[in-house]
């Protein structure tokens, strides 16, 4: 987790000092809820009885309640940040409902404005990790092929080798809340484990070795698997392009559980036509969804899932414990989690 900078402490210290006035003054501290997530937050109004909790179904609800309001939460990238920047004078935070904020920001309006932004880059780390795995263990079993033959009998020819992953080495890239639970499952399964980030990372028992992004060529050379888990910026836009493909061992397998835009999808094609990438499991595509008649979706060493690894049976129970928590910390001015720096976009 990001630590929050110097500059968002003294907000969260200012916004303390605002409560304070405001509930000598008897006002109403009023934050916009998306009714998605409301039930679980209304016991908050009793233990805080300044704080005033509106529900909004849609974006036109939401705007007609925001000038007064002091954060929004439950965002998503459907919602028009750039008009609740505008319209909401005294917003202060708000709370994005997604790990990946991208769409977000990508109008300066909203970069620049003066209020914090969260996500959910941690609460969501299971599932989609879960989901890489699967995706993973889909081809290292062969999985997709006896699955199509099950209409009309086993033939046990398998289509791709059935390996172990014990022993092979995974190439992680973006160790954020995701990325290190991805980290941690492929070392429970016996795999060496490397990755890439542009933050310095604590030790961390899973990991043999994080590098910096100028290192992404080097170590994907030394990858039995790769695991795309970075967010997406300006920085990582087609950071998968032929180049890197081709820094690949021959062979490999490739995982995409972030961003589509991140990766070459030409490149990633040729990749797999020509036998250097061995497999591609990917919930994420660019475009997305692709066209119909693109030849990923007719190759059999390639599994596409459409943006289905946040989906989790506690999804839902998560989501409210990081918003009730940090509702709690913003009435009482202390940092919120799950800070996203607007900048960089994560």
């Amino acid at each position: 987790m990001r630590r929050p900078s110097f500059a968002e402490y003294l907000i969260t210290a200012l916004l303390c000092c605002s409560f304070a006035t405001s509930t000598l003054l008897g006002e109403k501290v009023k934050i916009l809820v998306s009714a998605t997530f409301a039930e679980g937050l209304q016991p908050l109004t009793e233990q805080y009885p300044d704080l005033e909790l509106v529900t909004f179904r849609t974006s036109k609800e939401a705007l007609s309640e925001i000038k007064d309001a002091v954060a929004v939460v439950g965002l998503s990238s459907g919602h028009p940040a750039a008009e609740f920047v505008k319209a909401g004078k005294n917003l202060k935070w708000m709370a994005h409902s997604s790990a990946g904020v991208e769409k977000t920001l990508e109008d300066p309006v909203v970069r620049n404005a003066d209020f914090i932004l969260t996500n959910m880059k941690i609460v969501q780390g299971p599932q989609i990790a879960d989901h890489a795995m699967a995706l993973l263990l889909n081809f290292t079993r062969d999985l997709k092929h006896f699955n199509r033959q099950m209409k009309d009998g086993f033939i046990r020819q398998e289509e791709l080798p059935m390996i172990e992953l014990r022993g092979k080495t995974m190439l992680v890239v973006g160790l954020g809340g995701i990325g290190t639970q991805v980290a941690e499952r492929a070392f429970a399964f016996g795999m060496r484990v490397l990755a890439v980030d542009p933050k310095d990372i604590p030790l961390m028992r899973a990991i043999e070795y994080v590098g910096k992004p100028d290192q992404l060529n080097e170590l994907l050379a030394q990858a039995d698997v790769v695991v795309n888990c970075t967010p997406h910026t300006p920085e990582t836009e087609l950071m998968y392009g032929p180049e890197q493909f081709a820094r690949m061992k021959d062979g490999v397998y490739f995982i995409n559980i972030s961003r589509g835009a991140i990766v070459d999808t030409d490149a990633l094609t040729a990749a797999l036509q020509s036998g250097k990438v061995l497999a591609a499991g990917l919930d994420v595509t660019d475009p997305e969804p692709l066209p119909s008649d693109h030849p990923l979706w007719s190759m059999s060493n390639v599994t596409i899932t459409p943006h289905v690894a946040t989906l989790s049976d506690h999804r839902l129970e998560r989501f409210h414990q990081a918003f009730y928590e940090n509702i709690e910390r913003f009435m009482t001015g202390r940092p919120l989690r799950n800070v996203v720096d607007k900048h960089r976009r994560y």
